[in-house]
């Protein structure tokens, strides 16, 4: 069990004991320490001892440093935004920490994701929504490899999160009542323009445009915003307006109308499938996690493009974040985002 020391997980180790596994614990240290323990690791630790289950503390500081944060540090420096949770997940959770489990001679790895792994009756695999959508977790799961899915385990992945707050309580787990945690784990109140800047990753200041040229303001540098932003870009105008391009050519942040941000197709790269697709078919998308997946026609393009369109549009294609195409409650794969067509 990867035990976070937050209230998912716990209860997800609980309702793994109570089908019958026996359960081993494993924390995960993805942030340098001053040698004292931080307090998740203190609330994995009182976890463990109320299940009363074996706790493993595994220190990835060092892998998650070169590949999570070297990677975040880098999109935003070439002009993307990046997502940190869908390559962790990829990369350290379901990699690095899995394979360390694995290699112990467990026969699965469980986590308290809200998401599902299904099977059909020829014994093949798949990722599926949570069964509450609003807590849904599937898409930053999608880049996890098919051939693992067999080995993992999502206990609350039928579970609202009320109902595992729920569970908690009954179970008088330590953690009951404590806060999610922040969105990304390594940027402390999830200021990632300072986190930037102590990364020495800071642009020099530009004009502020509209789509027809007119200069309206100047910004601080492009890394300080994200396509899509409505707030904190320090102008006054006469009508809402949001970032539609990052123009790092002319060093000119873009912003445009609210309807300005529809986009009919995109192209992705690096594609993730979890099913043989076709040379072209219709599908859901998400391109962000928040958002409703809205329908979708896929064209495959060389082996490591697609196509996306969308029949009514899709508000804000943001490249470097990630598209997630589905069937239903089923994910067919995902890709990054590379550009708008």
């Amino acid at each position: 069990m990867a035990l976070s020391g937050g209230v998912d997980s716990a209860v997800a180790a609980a309702l793994m004991i109570e089908s019958g596994y026996n359960v081993t614990g494993y924390h995960m240290i993805v942030l340098p320490s001053d040698g004292t323990t931080t307090q998740t690791a203190e609330d994995a630790i009182r976890v463990a001892e109320h299940l009363g289950i074996e706790l493993k503390i595994v220190d990835l500081s060092y892998q998650f440093r070169e590949t999570v944060i070297e990677y975040f540090n880098g999109s935003y420096a070439a002009g993307l935004t990046p997502n940190p949770c869908v390559l962790c997940n990829d990369t350290i959770k379901f990699g690095i920490l899995a394979e360390r489990i694995l290699a112990d001679n467990n026969e699965a790895v469980a986590t308290g994701h809200y998401a599902r792994i299904i099977s059909d009756e020829d014994g093949r695999f798949f990722l599926a929504r949570a069964s509450f959508d609003r807590k849904d977790q599937a898409y930053f799961l999608s880049r996890v490899k098919k051939e693992k899915l067999p080995f993992i385990r999502f206990p609350n992945g039928e579970l609202s999160k009320e109902e595992v707050r729920q569970k908690a309580r009954s179970l008088a787990i330590p953690v009951h009542s404590k806060k999610d945690s922040q969105e990304i784990c390594f940027i402390p109140d999830n200021d990632y323009r300072s986190f930037l800047h102590s990364q020495g990753i800071e642009g020099s200041t530009g004009d502020i445009v509209k789509g027809t040229g007119e200069v309206i303001g100047r910004h601080n540098g492009l890394t300080d915003y994200t396509i899509g932003q409505r707030r904190g870009l320090g102008i006054h105008f006469r009508e809402k307006l949001y970032v539609k391009d990052l123009d790092f050519n002319a060093n000119r942040l873009v912003l445009g109308r609210r309807e300005e941000l529809v986009s009919f197709c995109l192209v992705a790269v690096d594609p993730n499938w979890y099913i043989e697709p076709e040379r072209e078919f219709d599908c859901l998308c998400k391109i962000r996690s928040s958002m409703n997946a809205v329908k979708a026609h896929v064209r495959l393009l060389e082996a490591d493009r697609v196509a996306v369109s969308f029949p009514d549009g899709a508000w804000g294609v943001t490249p470097g974040q990630l598209a997630v195409l589905y069937s239903d409650e089923v994910v067919l794969g995902s890709a990054f985002i590379e550009r708008s067509c």
